[in-house]
């Protein structure tokens, strides 16, 4: 399975929306992870020989599921760590923002 846009990067400009919208107080919009779909587990087992696979292509079958499920499940780990970084990110800004008015404020006053 191809996850090249639905990493990392694709968390990090999801979070970054997420955060936007919040700050104009817009709703949260719902948008599904851009992550192609599982097989189903049918076309999976047809895929390996269906009913009449043996105990070797059942294995074999087995460990190619699972090991998809832990790819689909990296993937998935890296894009919440992307809304993660982008919330992180983007609260530094403010906070660095907020620093700067006052310190410009302070010069002024002072």
């Amino acid at each position: 399975m191809d996850y090249t846009d639905s990493g990392l990067r694709a968390g990090f400009r999801r979070g970054l929306r997420v955060v936007w919208d919040a700050m104009r107080f817009r709703p949260l919009r719902h948008e599904p992870w851009p992550a192609p779909p599982m097989p189903s587990l049918r076309d999976h087992l047809e895929a390996y020989g269906g009913t009449r696979m043996g105990p070797a292509d059942f294995d074999r079958c087995e460990t190619d599921w699972y090991r998809m499920l832990d790819e689909r499940n990296r993937m998935f780990d890296r894009y919440l760590l992307g809304m993660r970084c982008a919330r992180h990110a983007l609260f530094a800004g403010w906070i660095l923002i907020f620093a700067a008015v006052g310190l410009l404020v302070w010069t002024v006053v002072s």
